[in-house]
């Protein structure tokens, strides 16, 4: 893992197949920028992308505004778990955090989380996450149900559990030694947070609707059934030291 140097922040965004978003999400960093500065970076991870990503995303990088931006490649796409916990690897920032690439979520929300980290009286005793405003119905009931189901099980208090972003000082990514390679990553590194000790602290976000492209986890039926079991199945695991543990 790269040590920390004059980096104040890593953003990580895993990208998989989010070409069409790419130059979208881009400029909206490109504007959000200017108030971090040199100070920190963005890195995105091509997470075995098999569209126009890469090529997209060499385009789009020669433009100087973008100069904070820096590219991660992942060869095969093994799932947004492990393409982000490849990009925070990698991160050189003091605080660290990740998001999404489909434009769901905005620039600012990194920032506001960040800011907020900042203003504790000890940042590395804390992790700030995204709260999302009210959904649908059978979209909050869906995650109000996963979060209590995992705050019943694991005997910690969870709410709104992948909501964006996760931002956390970098000492926390000594403890995250064996993620899960898929949608889990978030209740993992909530997890390990909350058995550490850290305070979970929150920032209200907009979940907003894809530009482009479809959704990674649900995309039909089948594909949300077989995620919502994955992430029922880890929850057990987890309880009973059948997972990673920070």
């Amino acid at each position: 893992m790269p040590e920390a140097a004059a980096t104040s922040f890593s953003i990580v965004l895993p990208c998989y197949n989010e070409a069409e978003n790419l130059p979208l999400l881009l400029e909206a960093y490109a504007q959000a920028w200017p108030e971090l500065g040199a100070a920190g970076e963005l890195i995105l991870v091509d997470n075995g992308s098999t569209d126009n990503t890469a090529d997209t995303l060499e385009r789009e990088l020669r433009r100087p505004e973008l100069a904070f931006t820096r590219v991660v490649r992942v060869p095969k796409n093994r799932g947004f778990g492990h393409g982000t916990y490849v990009g925070l690897r990698a991160a050189l920032g003091e605080a660290v955090g990740f998001s999404h690439a489909d434009m769901q979520y905005r620039p600012q929300d990194c920032f506001n989380a960040y800011r907020k980290l900042l203003a504790q009286p000890d940042p590395a005793g804390a992790l700030v996450k995204g709260k999302r405003a009210p959904r649908d119905l059978s979209a909050a009931l869906l995650t109000n149900t996963m979060a209590v189901l995992a705050s019943a099980v694991l005997l910690m208090p969870l709410t709104d559990i992948n909501a964006q972003p996760k931002v956390f000082h970098r000492s926390l990514l000594a403890h995250l030694r064996q993620p899960p390679d898929g949608f889990q990553f978030d209740l993992y590194v909530l997890y390990t947070a909350r058995r550490r000790g850290l305070t979970i602290l929150t920032v209200p976000v907009v979940f907003g609707r894809r530009a482009h492209g479809q959704s990674k986890w649900a995309f039909g039926l089948l594909s949300r059934y077989r995620t919502i079991w994955a992430t029922i199945v880890y929850i057990f695991k987890l309880r009973f030291g059948m997972a990673g543990r920070g």
